[in-house]
């Protein structure tokens, strides 16, 4: 109904006017206070998750000795030739104390490992042949910083041989765009999907965690090292699979991994359940109108012994 309201091309909108043209239907109390409460338990369930995912984080950083440390800022500094030479970079800002400081900070903890000796893969993927049918296609606004998100949104395209496809317990990593690059989530869905050539695909070995390994780049100790590793301006900017393999992880002890991992899967599992509740209750909505009020309550009486939310 909004949409046949919507004016212009390119840049619809909707004026004033003609949105108050849009009828809405006036459902029984009871009806309405049913649906009212599917919101409202997919509200607690959505900001619970929000909860576990700061949790997983503050863990971490309490953990390492991060939660309090400032990143040092002076006004000046100085590096040798050689030291770029080494870098292969020419850009003041790679050089910034800040960087060292972090690194030295995780390699005095004697936990210290490349990114890159962690993982099975590190590769970036292709631009996809988009159809109708076939496995969904994962692009940089679908991975959000602890979250992959998988829904009617996900575009699907055909797989070549050679695509490298995204397989649960992989990490899933932003290589490109200003506000979008160095997000990374774990991939927590049972079914495989196709990254785009804006998403690069870390596969752990054993021993790393994915979920703890996106939890770290999601912190401030991974935040860092994509800042300085980056490449490219003028909005152009790119973490490249070759810099991404030179990051310093923190080898966590598996007792605390296993504790990050229990925090996040719980976020993921609250996530599920607030989009499930939500939809549950458009669908009632649905129903009520093409069907009748009785039918929209049946319906509501039937999902609320199946979802509440503490």
């Amino acid at each position: 109904m909004l949409w046949r309201q919507f004016q212009g091309n390119v840049q619809l909108h909707l004026s004033l006017d003609d949105g108050r043209k849009v009828p809405i239907p006036r459902f029984s109390a009871d009806l309405q206070t049913k649906i009212v409460s599917f919101f409202q338990q997919s509200d607690r369930a959505r900001q619970a998750a929000i909860r576990q995912l700061k949790n997983a984080e503050t863990t971490l950083l309490r953990t390492l000795g991060l939660e309090n440390w400032q990143a040092p800022e002076p006004l000046s500094y100085i590096r040798s030739s050689r030291d770029a030479f080494a870098a292969g970079r020419l850009d003041a800002e790679h050089f910034q104390p800040k960087f060292e400081s972090l690194i030295t900070y995780i390699k005095s903890t004697g936990r210290a490992k490349s990114l890159g000796s962690l993982l099975y893969l590190n590769q970036r993927g292709k631009q996809p042949d988009y159809a109708d049918n076939g496995l969904p296609v994962v692009n940089s606004k679908h991975v959000i910083s602890g979250e992959v998100r998988m829904d009617s949104d996900n575009r699907k395209a055909i797989t070549a041989d050679n695509t490298f496809l995204i397989e649960p317990g992989d990490v899933l990593l932003n290589g490109t765009g200003v506000g979008t690059i160095g997000r990374a989530a774990p991939y927590l869905h049972n079914f495989k999907a196709i990254p785009d050539n804006h998403v690069t695909i870390l596969r752990p070995r054993k021993g790393i965690d994915s979920v703890y390994l996106a939890v770290f780049l999601n912190s401030v100790a991974g935040r860092l090292q994509v800042e300085q590793r980056l490449r490219g301006s003028s909005g152009q900017i790119e973490l490249y699979p070759n810099d991404i393999a030179e990051f310093t992880v923190w080898d966590a002890p598996s007792v605390v991994q296993g504790e990050i991992r229990k925090q996040i899967e719980d976020s993921f599992q609250q996530k599920q359940r607030a989009t499930e509740l939500l939809n549950t209750a458009k669908r009632a909505v649905e129903i009520a109108i093409e069907d009748s009020e009785a039918a929209a309550l049946a319906y509501c009486n039937d999902a609320l012994s199946k979802y509440t939310v503490p």
